[in-house]
């Protein structure tokens, strides 16, 4: 017996009408909801009280597409005072956050469309590493979808697509446990933010430029062999180094980045 009753969720404002909620606020609002509705429904269904929303058995709760082949929610970015350093421009915000997301999902050398996002990979191509590595947690909770329902997930901007969420970039961002026993690497560093300790490098084993930080282990009087090696690769002079560090991997094994604990000269 399939039966569907339809329910509706609607937020309005105490006083007044709205027209967007804020998305973090929203969202975990939203996420409650879903939650108590699974536990009411579990309840109408099985006569049984649990306080676990994922325990629902015989029935299920989803979205409903407002159009026909998809599901699609309107986002609103609202800026309340003016970036620390990029123009508030649609173009550069939207390339911004493209290069960001296909980053942290595995295309490590998305390239940038606009001026100002061109200029902070060349000066600081490790930000946005150090970046995708903070979004890792919460792009694994974002491909729940991707992963049990197969759907893929489409961000856009207004007439355009930036970045696809699949199963790809589910596999990229969905990590195993780090190897506790150091390896050793050779090649040579080809960025290094001397402030963060986030830097790139080649890695001859790997046969590809990959990114790398210093561990909390990381001995510090190494540090000068970074910038080195860093300063030999821009001059083309002297600059491999050996690695001692544990590989992080994606779900597939590809080398997502390296917790580097020394280096010295090769």
């Amino acid at each position: 017996m399939d039966r569907e009753f339809g329910l509706k969720l609607r937020f309005k404002g105490e006083r007044h009408d709205i027209d967007r909620l804020d998305l973090y606020d929203g969202s975990d609002s939203f996420h409650g909801f879903a939650r108590a509705l699974s536990i009411v429904v579990h309840a109408y269904l099985n006569d049984e009280v649990t306080g676990r929303a994922t325990a629902l058995k015989g029935g299920s709760l989803a979205f409903g597409a407002p159009r026909r082949g998809s599901v699609l929610f309107d986002l609103v970015a609202k800026f309340a005072r003016s970036p620390k350093s990029a123009p508030v421009n649609a173009d550069t915000f939207y390339d911004f956050t493209k290069v960001a997301l296909a980053r942290a999902t595995g295309d490590l050398d998305a390239a940038a469309q606009t001026s100002y996002v061109q200029k902070k990979l060349a000066a600081d191509e490790p930000f946005f590493d150090e970046l995708g590595e903070a979004l890792e947690g919460s792009l694994q909770h974002a491909h729940r979808s991707v992963d049990n329902e197969s759907v893929v997930v489409s961000l856009e901007r207004p007439r355009a697509a930036l970045v696809l969420f699949d199963k790809t970039t589910s596999s990229w961002v969905h990590t195993r446990d780090e190897n506790p026993t150091p390896q050793e690497f050779r090649g040579n560093m080809t960025r290094f933010n001397t402030q963060t300790g986030n830097g790139r490098a080649y890695i001859k084993s790997i046969r590809r430029i990959v990114p790398v930080r210093k561990s909390d282990s990381f001995i510090d009087g190494s540090k000068s062999w970074l910038t080195w090696s860093l300063h030999g690769s821009n001059v083309s002079t002297d600059k491999d180094l050996v690695f001692s560090g544990r590989k992080i991997v994606s779900a597939t094994g590809e080398t997502k980045r390296i917790l580097l604990d020394n280096c010295w000269k090769a």
